[in-house]
């Protein structure tokens, strides 16, 4: 998919009622509601990009939906944040929450928005330790480590 080169300032408003319809669509078990619910949020070559997986279209995102539901009984994706808006991208914090109201995950997702109003890209971006700098790395440029040590 090409980047857009017709930029159209971002309505927050707009984005949230789509962002909305994008969560109900999240919620709901029911493939066929499911499925009207992503043609009024996603069009139809919109992507999810998974940890391991591009999921592309109505069906494969469906799909992926299903499998959070497998993954995640009874729990919902949330969002966990306002937003964060530039030209036609969209940044705001997300959770998955459990029945009880707990948090389970927490992470963040990056949305582009088509001409349209809806979203044609995700990415999903999840709370998680990232391993060490490599070895080889040159030190001028990354960040002083600080050992637990110097912390006190």
């Amino acid at each position: 998919m090409k980047p857009s080169t017709d930029i159209t300032p971002i309505s927050t408003p707009a984005v949230l009622e789509v962002l909305e319809t994008y969560f109900e669509a999240f919620a709901q078990k029911d493939r066929g509601r499911r499925g009207e619910l992503l043609g009024l949020c996603l069009v139809p070559d919109s992507s999810i990009c998974g940890h391991s997986r591009v999921f592309t279209g109505y069906a494969a995102i469906s799909e992926k939906i299903a499998g959070f539901h497998n993954n995640f009984p009874d729990c919902r994706l949330v969002l966990a944040s306002g937003l964060f808006a530039f030209e036609n991208i969209v940044r705001f914090g997300v959770a998955i929450v459990g029945p009880d109201g707990s948090v389970v995950a927490r992470g963040e997702t990056v949305m582009e928005l088509a001409r349209d109003g809806r979203f044609c890209r995700v990415v999903p971006l999840w709370d998680m330790s990232f391993p060490p700098l490599p070895d080889a790395w040159p030190q001028h440029l990354a960040v002083r480590i600080v050992k637990d040590a110097d912390a006190a």
